[in-house]
């Protein structure tokens, strides 16, 4: 996956206008911050520097992520045209745009940004872009007692920076605003995957249609096992990024745990590939989340459609075949 060509051309513009000395240095002190952070406690990026050092170091795997999510919403709703979006934490817009790529049905967007200094980068990196209209709100989101009610409301990376006391009741707001669907993504660490599961229960309780990743509502296998539920989008990296991060690989891969709940509901897949497919000659062995538990399935050459389906399916794809064969659960990877 890459950046759109305007938004990739908007943050070389930008990071063209610091230091690079000093846009290194403030980019290694930002993730260093963040990595030590506590729930509640999130860095403050109080400068230009700090802003542009922070789009330019993670904006490129948070569109990537959401994205990533996005289609997946696609897939089970592929009706839902959302016209009004919400994105709370909105950061640089990393997830607008992802959103407009997705859906050209978006008409009106608000940005919740409690930073000031990182939505003036968001608002100067949509400023000339084919965006759909954008109010960027400078507030902090446990401050609001009422949310606009959107078709689209997105949390991306910004529920496990809340103090966990305080989730629940932001989490009542933002399903009260929710008018279609809510997603949120947060790290792919078995701390990410807990945040997420503790909004999954929440929203369950409030008789939400969970889309995806999970195939049930049950509890998760994966965690009753000591494993957390993740996936993977490899983006490639921009010139800029690469110097900026000492890096020579021209990707990385971005890991992710989500959630998608919805007001209605969507014929559910029958199961979830939860990790790498393994390709062996003649066979293709699936770990899969279902509603009867996670399995793990092969399929052979022999087996026809269900070979061609495993043979173009890939990690964090929904399996719509019951499983052929089930060998059993061989624990935590």
């Amino acid at each position: 996956m890459q950046l759109p060509p305007s938004l990739q051309r908007a943050l070389e513009r930008l990071v063209a206008t610091q230091p690079s000395a000093a846009l290194e240095q403030a980019a290694t002190t930002l993730s260093t911050r963040y990595r030590e952070a506590s729930a509640g406690n999130a860095p403050a990026i109080n400068s230009l520097l700090e802003a542009v050092a922070y789009a330019a170091w993670r904006m490129p795997a948070t569109y990537a992520a959401l994205r990533a999510v996005f289609q997946r919403l696609a897939e089970a709703q592929p009706d839902f045209a959302p016209t009004r979006m919400l994105d709370i934490g909105a950061g640089s817009g990393a997830a607008i745009w992802a959103a407009a790529a997705q859906w050209p049905s978006l008409r009106r967007i608000v940005a919740l940004e409690r930073q000031p200094a990182i939505a003036r980068i968001g608002e100067q990196l949509a400023a000339d872009a084919d965006l759909p209209p954008i109010t960027w709100q400078r507030a902090d989101v446990l401050a609001l007692d009422r949310l606009p009610e959107s078709d689209l409301v997105v949390m991306g990376y910004v529920y496990s920076e809340i103090e966990p006391a305080a989730r629940a009741i932001l989490l009542s707001r933002l399903w009260k605003a929710t008018a279609g669907a809510l997603v949120m993504v947060e790290p792919g660490t078995p701390a990410g995957h807990a945040t997420i599961l503790g909004a999954r229960a929440e929203l369950i309780k409030r008789d939400a249609s969970i889309l995806a990743p999970c195939p049930h509502t049950a509890d998760c296998p994966l965690a009753a096992i000591g494993d957390w539920c993740h996936f993977a989008q490899r983006v490639a990296r921009p010139a800029f990024q690469r110097r900026l991060k000492g890096a020579a690989a021209p990707f990385e891969d971005e890991k992710f745990a989500y959630l998608i709940a919805a007001r209605r509901g969507a014929p559910p897949v029958n199961g979830r590939i939860v990790r790498h497919p393994i390709t062996h000659s003649g066979r293709i062995e699936l770990r899969i989340c279902t509603a009867q538990g996670l399995q793990h399935i092969t399929v052979t050459r022999s087996q026809g459609e269900a070979w061609r389906r495993a043979r173009d399916s890939a990690w964090g794809d929904g399996w719509e075949n019951d499983p052929p064969k089930d060998i059993g659960d061989s624990g935590a990877e």
